[in-house]
């Protein structure tokens, strides 16, 4: 379920992908350039996985460059998942 805010969906879409190691710079710098497509973070204790958290209106936008970057070799594989932290407020 998905928090509602005057009919506004308050909850990103959430994915992880596994990353290159030595190329995690590239794909962090890729999203940071790229204005609210996504926020980025490595996943905590895992340095080549990589979180993100997608505007539902910004998911079609990332899905293409998550695929070019896996086509190109940057990206082994990404997928989403149910929010972790809307999971965690919900459980608390």
């Amino acid at each position: 379920m998905n928090q509602m805010f005057y009919g506004v969906k308050m909850y990103c879409n959430y994915y992880q992908a596994g990353v290159l190691k030595e190329k995690t710079w590239f794909v962090v710098a890729l999203f940071r350039n790229e204005d609210h497509i996504a926020f980025e973070r490595t996943l905590e204790g895992n340095s080549d996985i990589l979180e993100f958290f997608v505007p539902t209106d910004q998911e079609r936008s990332f899905l293409a460059i998550m695929q070019t970057l896996k086509a190109q070799g940057y990206v082994f594989w990404f997928e989403q998942k149910p929010n972790r932290m809307q999971e965690q407020l919900a459980a608390s």
